[in-house]
């Protein structure tokens, strides 16, 4: 009984590598390909590019499938810019409780939001990624009306 219930939980996991790794409530992590390596992203922004690392979820994978993105996000509340996507992700809302400049997260179900500034918050969001050096952010987003070019870091 005890092998094949170890047997069946070798399969699950090796089928379904999500359930093997660690994420709390909100699904973060950090994101891999299939080889295993950190999925690193490029927000082209105006004539600046930002690097960021996605999260290792459902949510992230299936947003960074929709890649190349070209975005005209719009400015809301005086710390963030937003979208509604075409499509649907899957989502595990949660509440960060704090949201940190360069967050990249999913309202809902298909807004996508860039936070550029730092808060406490209410709201539930599913974690996308996080932008690993938001100097310039804000001036990029205003100087480029909102237009943001997402693809995987080569």
């Amino acid at each position: 009984m005890k092998k094949s219930l170890l047997l069946c939980l070798s399969l699950l996991f090796a089928l379904f590598p999500a359930c093997a790794g660690g994420t709390d409530a909100s699904g973060s992590g950090t994101a891999q390909t299939e080889s295993g390596e950190t999925m690193n992203i490029t927000l082209t922004i105006g004539a600046k590019t930002f690097r960021a690392t996605l999260e290792e979820n459902e949510t992230a994978r299936a947003f960074a499938a929709l890649f190349p993105l070209t975005l005209d996000m719009s400015e809301l509340n005086g710390n963030e810019y937003y979208k509604y996507l075409d499509t649907s992700l899957p989502s595990k809302n949660a509440n960060p409780k704090t949201i940190r400049a360069g967050d990249i997260k999913l309202y809902g179900t298909n807004c996508l939001v860039i936070f550029y500034k730092s808060f406490s918050t209410s709201y539930r969001y599913t974690a996308l990624g996080a932008i690993s050096d938001t100097a310039g952010l804000l001036d990029a987003l205003k100087s480029s009306g909102g237009k943001v070019t997402l693809a995987i870091e080569e």
